[in-house]
């Protein structure tokens, strides 16, 4: 396959999912801010500033009256951004407008639709005032997207680069999520826990893993259950373990190489790490530096891809 070929679509994938992952942090986090005034009044600053924290960009102070119409305005529509919602749909369909002769026309129309609909100068006013419906699109037209992706495209090389970008990236996200929760979690009073309820709660929400966590534990949110599913759990579709090993999948279905090699190696030591973890004694430990660690392994393999198949 030609470099620039699977360039396109490893980014068209991984921008896509970049773009889902933003919607459901911020839908979670503006209906969280609403239990937040309930239960801890005085937090609002504090929540929003673990999602910038998570994000790795700078969100406006929750305690300016215009906050939330900013927060909206930056995360969602800045085309600057480029981590905004706006900004990462618009280079997926970039992408994969580069790449036509490579996908199919559902692919190209699923992406194409979304980026139209978010366009459309009603939605996006309406979408300033009540944003909720504006995320329920993203995510629908992702699902799409993903959808018509694994239904109509034949499983080959290209097919395996959007599904490599698609999981390196989830992975990411959800290691991203782990980690900054726990911080919280370490520095909070301990007669916090209603407050602690519902932020790991909104981990499990952001991640849609809320119900399927109820199914297995019935029950309170317990911080140690939740790690432990959304880390380890080998069938959730957003746990840090799935996604690596579908990543692991995808790329030994690619063309070989030397930076291939070093990338699938990368990929066996940490899902070896996951497989066969002792949680308990992480937990007890150094859960940040664990998370940390397949974090900057996850960033490694992403650096290997690109450099060997002249990625961006």
């Amino acid at each position: 396959m030609l470099a620039r070929v699977a360039d396109a679509l490893f980014w068209m994938s991984r921008y896509l999912e970049r773009a889902e992952s933003v919607t459901r942090l911020l839908d979670v986090w503006f209906f969280v801010e609403l239990d937040l005034r309930a239960v801890a009044p005085g937090s609002r600053d504090l929540h929003w500033q673990r999602l910038s924290t998570i994000l790795q960009q700078p969100v406006p102070s929750a305690e300016n009256p215009w906050a939330l119409g900013a927060i909206t305005r930056r995360l969602v529509f800045d085309l600057e951004n480029t981590s905004s919602i706006m900004s990462c749909v618009s280079r997926a369909r970039s992408n994969a407008r580069s790449v036509r002769g490579s996908i199919n026309s559902e692919v190209w129309r699923a992406l194409n639709k979304l980026y139209w609909q978010l366009c459309e100068p009603g939605f996006r006013a309406q979408s300033m005032e009540s944003p909720h419906e504006f995320f329920q699109a993203v995510e629908s037209g992702s699902h799409l997207f993903e959808g018509s992706c694994n239904a109509t495209l034949d499983h080959d090389e290209g097919w395996q680069f959007i599904q490599l970008g698609k999981f390196l990236e989830r992975a990411e996200k959800t290691l991203r999520i782990l980690d900054v929760q726990d911080h919280r979690t370490e520095s909070a009073d301990p007669a916090d826990l209603p407050l602690a309820h519902v932020e790991w709660a909104a981990v499990l929400k952001s991640c849609r893993a809320y119900e399927a966590y109820q199914r297995l534990y019935v029950g309170r949110v317990e911080p140690e259950r939740v790690v432990e599913f959304l880390l380890l759990h080998p069938t959730s579709p957003r746990s840090v373990r799935f996604s690596l090993e579908a990543a692991a999948h995808a790329l030994s279905a690619v063309g070989g190489g030397s930076g291939r090699v070093k990338a699938e190696r990368t990929l066996g030591r940490v899902l070896s790490d996951l497989k066969f973890i002792e949680l308990e004694q992480v937990l007890r430990e150094d859960l940040h530096g664990f998370l940390d660690g397949v974090l900057a392994r996850c960033a490694e393999v992403g650096r290997s891809v690109q450099e060997h198949y002249s990625l961006r």
